[in-house]
């Protein structure tokens, strides 16, 4: 079933208005005096796992360890990024939506 341009112009405007409205939700968290906390929360643990990643192999069978010590690290660094990143989104979405759009 295809969609009718106004359908899809409805959609995207409703996407618009959720991405903003999570930007505004997210501001709001990175404001908050508890976020610096939350920061140097994920640091002391990504530092564990990176000690982890950075020990050198006893044997091939370590292999999995680090491996998902580097996971780890990259979920961690992406929880830290991601309120920034919707953010940024948000404000560049505005930058480059038409008056009429909003």
């Amino acid at each position: 079933m295809m969609n009718t341009i106004e359908e899809i112009e409805s959609a995207q405007r409703a996407e618009r208005v959720e991405i903003k409205n999570d930007a505004e939700l997210l501001q709001g968290l990175v404001k908050h005096p508890g976020w610096p906390r939350y920061l140097a929360l994920i640091e002391a643990i990504a530092q564990n796992y990176n000690k982890e990643a950075m020990r050198p192999l006893e044997n091939v069978f370590e292999v999995t360890k680090g491996e998902y010590a580097k996971g780890a690290l990259m979920g961690l660094t992406l929880a830290a990024a991601a309120p920034s990143a919707k953010i940024r989104e948000a404000n560049e979405l505005s930058r480059n939506t038409e008056p009429e759009d909003e």
